[in-house]
């Protein structure tokens, strides 16, 4: 997702903060991650969660929950988007 060039890091933090609240609470949560990308104003969440049937199950929720109305206004429109991977190794 691109942020909103007006927004600072400290009122992105924050709203993460939430979004992050949340996802802890879900069954099937391990960790999450905020990344920023060095040369753009970009910015990625990356959650592993134990399974895809837990994570459809938290996605709706997610969907319910009115939790990313907290987010949803630092965004550049149409920037928002979910990609999902198979976990394969850790080093």
């Amino acid at each position: 997702m691109k942020v909103l060039e007006t927004v600072t890091d400290e009122q992105l933090l924050s709203k993460a903060d939430i979004l992050n609240d949340f996802q802890k609470m879900q069954d099937g949560f391990i960790d999450s991650e905020l990344v920023k990308d060095v040369n753009e104003n970009s910015w990625c969440f990356i959650y592993h969660f134990e399974n895809m049937e837990k994570v459809k199950a938290i996605g709706e929720k997610m969907r319910n929950s009115k939790v990313l109305d907290e987010i949803n206004p630092l965004i550049v429109p149409g920037t928002f988007s979910v990609n999902f991977y198979h976990h394969l190794k850790k080093w």
